[in-house]
C-alpha cells in the first residue's frame, strides 16, 4: 500500500487473511488484515462449543479480551501509528459505528493533504468501501475517488486487525491449530491459517497466549507475499487497557513492540464511546485530532 507510506510508515505493512500489506506485490512490514473484512459482528461466546485443544485456547483468548462486552460496544475510536527512535507518527484516525457500519477515517499524505473517508464498512465492492472520500474538504470523484475508497478499505481492514485480532479467532474462514512443541508453561501457541477469504489467504499467524491471563502476549506472522525462506516477524502485544462497554470490560493492547527491532506499532487513543460526536459521519473536514 504505497499510498499511505512516509519515511516512518514504509515499514508498516503486515498481512492477515485479508489484506497483505501491499497491493503492488512488494512486501513491507506492518499492515495486517482481517480475514472477514467489513464484518461488524462479534461471535457471542455462549454460541461457541470448543471441540479441540486449539478451540479451547482460542475460546479462553476471547474471554480474556472481553468478547461478550465487545459485542455490546456501539462505537470504536482509535488511532493507528508507529513509534521509532525518530519519534511517533499517527498514520490514520478511526471512528466506527458498529451498529450501522458507518465509518469515518482521517489521514494525511503531507502538510497540505487532509483526507476524510465517510464510508460504509459493511459494503465492499471491487475492493472499495461504499461512500465518499474528501481531500481538503472537496469530494474526490472518478478514478481518484475509486483509488481513495480502495485505500480506505485497505486501511480499515489492516488497522482494525491490529486492534481486534484476539477477538476474531472464531471468524468464518479461520483455521486454528494448537502447537504443543512450541507451547511452554508460559504460553499456549496457536497457528492461524485461512480458507479462501480475502486477497491473501496464504498468510499465517502464530499467537502466543498467556497461560496465566489468557491474553495475547506475542504474535508472529508470515505473509503470502514473503519468501518461504523469510523468517516470521514477531511483535509483543503490550500496554493493555481496560475499556468499558455496556456489557462489561474489553481488554485491548495499544502498543505492539517489534522483537529484535527498535519500533512499535501503536493503536492508541483507544475508546468505546457510547455516542458519536456531532457530524462524525457527515463532516468532510478533519475533526478527530481535535478530540484527542
Amino acid at each position: 500500500m504505497p499510498y499511505f507510506r512516509s519515511i516512518l510508515t514504509a515499514i508498516l505493512l503486515v498481512g492477515g487473511g485479508g489484506l497483505v500489506g501491499c497491493t503492488s506485490g512488494s512486501e513491507s512490514e506492518g499492515d495486517t488484515a482481517s480475514e472477514s473484512e467489513g464484518d461488524t459482528a462479534a461471535v457471542p461466546t455462549d454460541t461457541i462449543a470448543p471441540e479441540t485443544r486449539a478451540d479451547s485456547v482460542a475460546y479462553r483468548l476471547l474471554q480474556a479480551h472481553g468478547a461478550d462486552a465487545w459485542a455490546s460496544a456501539p462505537y470504536l475510536r482509535f488511532n493507528f501509528g508507529i513509534e521509532t527512535p525518530d519519534g511517533r507518527e499517527t498514520i490514520a484516525r478511526h471512528f466506527w459505528d458498529r451498529t450501522t457500519g458507518e465509518y469515518r477515517m482521517e489521514w494525511s499524505t503531507g502538510p497540505d493533504s487532509s483526507y476524510v473517508a465517510l464510508v460504509d464498512a459493511r459494503t465492499v465492492q471491487d475492493g472499495q468501501l461504499a461512500g465518499t472520500v474528501y481531500l481538503n474538504g472537496a469530494e474526490l470523484t472518478g478514478s481518484a475517488g475509486e483509488t481513495a475508497r480502495e485505500q480506505a478499505h485497505d486501511r480499515f481492514v489492516n488497522d482494525t486487525y491490529w486492534v481486534l485480532s484476539p477477538l476474531k479467532v472464531f471468524d468464518t474462514g479461520v483455521n486454528r491449530t494448537y502447537l504443543p512443541d512450541s507451547s511452554t508453561a508460559e504460553h499456549d501457541v496457536l497457528k492461524l491459517t485461512f480458507d479462501d477469504v480475502g486477497p491473501t489467504p496464504g498468510d499465517r499467524y502464530w499467537l502466543y497466549v498467556s497461560t496465566e491471563t489468557g491474553r495475547l502476549e506475542r504474535w508472529a506472522y508470515h505473509l503470502q507475499g514473503m519468501s518461504e525462506d523469510d523468517p516470521p516477524h514477531f511483535y509483543d502485544w503490550t500496554q493493555y487497557e481496560e475499556l468499558q462497554a455496556p456489557a462489561g470490560t474489553v481488554h485491548l493492547s495499544v502498543r505492539k513492540e517489534a522483537v529484535d527491532a527498535d519500533r512499535a506499532l501503536l493503536t492508541n487513543a483507544l475508546a468505546l464511546p457510547s455516542t458519536a460526536p456531532e457530524g462524525a459521519f457527515s463532516t468532510p473536514e478533519p475533526m478527530l485530532e481535535s478530540a484527542e
